[in-house]
């Protein structure tokens, strides 16, 4: 019950259909990984997206990869993804969100973010998880790329995310930021820390002792590092999916993915 109650608290509501809709969600064994960080470049959507693809290759089992980035997000342009096809449609009508998703191959679909940053703010918490406690009717996973502002719609999700894979570069401000939001999510919020996982892109290696120097001051252990890929892009998913089976970022990851399931 301890979950439940900061859950509660956090919602600072007597709204039981919260409350319900959050023990579904909880018991359902969907396995929900929020990919988030506070500051851009980082590679959250690359990994997110790896992250999707490397669910898919283990099993049969149905995978989400679901964008949550209002800004608008990058899931349009790289999955060729109309309008209507969007997390907002599948908000208003959450019995019927397959209507709203895309499928990349037989048990890999996606869902692109909303357009508005305005509207996301309308998003209440009972809209979101009761659209959740749906999707986990239908996936074993759902992969959720975040947006690098913390909005309330935001923070919803990671409550329910049992992973919280949280990625910096090696650059001091980077790191602060990261720090930072580490502190707000744990303290703040209450998210157990041993949830948020660190991931470190690790673009030049010269900064290696940096990042090491930064776990040792923070108490932050390292989840895994990922390396710059000069053969990676976005672009990738749309022009030829099976060349991301070959690049480093989506091996490195997997090796994450992979380590942290065996746990």
């Amino acid at each position: 019950m301890e979950k439940l109650v900061y859950i509660n608290n956090y919602l600072e509501s007597k709204n039981p259909l919260s409350v319900v809709t959050f023990e579904s969600i909880n018991s359902s064994g969907t396995n929900i990984i929020s990919i988030i960080s506070n500051k851009g470049g980082v590679g959250k959507t690359s990994l997110a997206i790896c992250a999707g693809f490397c669910y898919s290759a283990w099993s049969d089992e149905k995978t989400l990869i679901l964008e949550l980035d209002s800004s608008p997000g990058d899931f349009g342009p790289i999955f060729d993804i109309e309008p209507p096809l969007s997390f907002e449609m599948a908000l208003k009508f959450p019995e019927r969100f397959r209507n709203y998703k895309k499928i990349l191959k037989e048990n890999l679909d996606v869902m692109k973010g909303l357009s508005d940053p305005l509207a996301a703010e309308g998003v209440g918490r009972e809209d979101i998880y009761m659209l959740f406690n749906n999707l986990c009717s239908e996936y074993k996973n759902i992969i959720v790329d975040t947006q690098t502002v913390l909005n309330s719609l935001t923070l919803d999700v990671l409550m329910i995310s049992k992973t919280i894979f949280l990625v910096s570069d090696c650059s001091l401000e980077s790191m602060n930021r990261v720090l930072n939001l580490f502190e707000i999510l744990t303290k703040k919020f209450l998210i157990q820390n041993t949830r948020i996982k660190l991931i470190f892109n690790k673009k030049r290696f010269f900064d290696f002792l940096k990042i090491w120097d930064f776990s040792k001051i923070t108490d932050l252990p390292i989840e895994g590092f990922i390396s710059f890929d000069g053969r990676f892009n976005k672009l990738l998913f749309m022009t030829n999916s099976k060349k991301v089976f070959t690049t480093r970022i989506y091996k490195q990851f997997a090796r994450v993915l992979e380590n942290g399931s065996k746990r």
